[in-house]
């Protein structure tokens, strides 16, 4: 049987507002095309379907609309929650998507009460050991569902390693066995800066070590992590992150974004290869004076931009000069020295929160913020805070 690994689609991202919903269906339209064109039987996307816990309209429409066009094709799909998903709705989804061939697992199940996906085609069964994400406060109990035996009190880590374990202790003899799961592999390529990925799901306390994967499966098909990347350290050799679809934050310039092809049959080792994705926009960053980065942004063609601009100190208006521009960028940071920057001597903690924000603000963008975006951030800190906030 033939599968294509995907990953990481974060359905509903935008970039500094701006929506990429074009972006993300012609990619999933590439996706489809590929799996059609290659023959592929079972389409596996490793977590993190949709980029928020409750997606948008548009979102959903960019889900169903792929999975209807793989329907159509006959091509099967099973996909697991991530981090971001909502398993909840995932898993009503599901309810009714099973009768299409379209498999979702939202919460960690029993391998023998579901936890297993079967499918057959051509004569052919394959058993996918399907794991979502597993929070941190789930973990112990996901553990007492599977009626392993195991310390209360065992670290996150432990836990993950016992789900897995016992997952694939279900496969049977004769069928193709691969894992799909949604975790973090301590040493995998992380994204360069914040935002990509949540930085607070791929710390160590949340990693799993390369070498207490389950060696069972031909091969493990994993989500969460945005670089794509094999992981040559598991113990069967053939593990692989997918990741994400679109270069989705700036932490992600220069990867290029693929899908893996695999081909499996029974008690031998699968056959695999990268298939480059090539419908998204690039993002890239600028570096230099004003008239140095408006001169670039001229090259850069579609790619959304980050300007770095090298500055003496803020200037106002500076940030919008550059949007004006160079209609590709996104967003703008100004790069100059900050050591003899006014109110140094401030203590932080005596400044107030509206304060905090103008400071921050006009370093970042060199300017003031605008009465409306004063106005957004007082209602924001009100409603942190539970109080009703009064509008100017």
């Amino acid at each position: 049987m033939r599968f294509l690994h995907s990953a990481d689609w974060h359905l509903g991202r935008q970039i500094r507002g701006k929506s990429r919903a074009a972006e993300f269906e012609a990619v999933l339209s590439e996706i489809v095309e590929i799996a059609v064109a290659e023959r592929v039987d079972v389409l596996l996307v490793a977590g993190d379907i949709w980029d928020s816990a409750s997606p948008s309209p548009d979102a959903d429409r960019l889900l169903f609309g792929a999975l209807r066009e793989l329907i159509g094709h006959g091509i099967e799909a099973v996909l697991i929650s991530g981090n971001h998903d909502s398993p909840r709705k995932l898993d009503a989804i599901g309810r009714l998507s099973e009768l299409l061939n379209v498999h979702t697992q939202a919460f960690v199940r029993p391998n023998d009460a579901g936890g297993i996906v079967t499918i057959e085609r051509g004569g052919e069964r394959a058993e996918i050991a399907a794991i979502p994400w597993v929070p941190d406060g789930r973990a112990l109990n996901a553990i007492e569902i599977l009626a392993e035996e195991h310390e209360a009190r065992g670290m996150y880590q432990d836990s993950v390693e016992a789900i897995y374990s016992h997952m694939v202790q279900g496969y049977t003899p004769g069928a193709i066995h691969l894992l799909t799961g949604h975790i973090f592999v301590d040493g995998a390529l992380l994204a360069t800066v914040d935002g990509s990925e949540r930085r607070l799901h791929i710390d160590r306390a949340y990693g799993l070590d390369a070498a207490r994967l389950p060696s069972t499966p031909q091969y493990l098909a994993l989500g969460h992590i945005h670089h794509p990347q094999e992981l040559r350290d598991a113990p069967n050799g053939a593990a692989a992150y997918a990741g994400s679809i679109l270069q989705l934050d700036f932490g992600e310039i220069g990867q290029q974004k693929v899908v893996r092809l695999i081909d499996a049959e029974p008690g031998r080792p699968v056959e695999q290869r990268a298939i480059p994705l090539t419908r998204g926009r690039a993002l890239v960053e600028l570096r230099g004076t004003l008239d140095e980065v408006i001169a670039a942004g001229g090259e850069a063609g579609d790619a959304y931009i980050r300007a770095v601009l090298e500055v003496t100190s803020p200037e106002p208006g500076l940030a919008q000069r550059v949007r004006d521009a160079v209609p590709g960028v996104v967003d703008v940071r100004l790069d100059y020295d900050r050591s003899e920057d006014d109110g140094g001597d401030v203590e932080f903690a005596d400044l107030a929160p509206e304060e905090l924000f103008v400071r921050y603000f006009q370093r970042q963008h060199g300017a003031e913020p605008s009465i409306e975006l004063l106005v957004l951030f007082r209602e924001l800190v009100g409603e942190a805070a539970g109080e009703a906030v009064s509008t100017p």
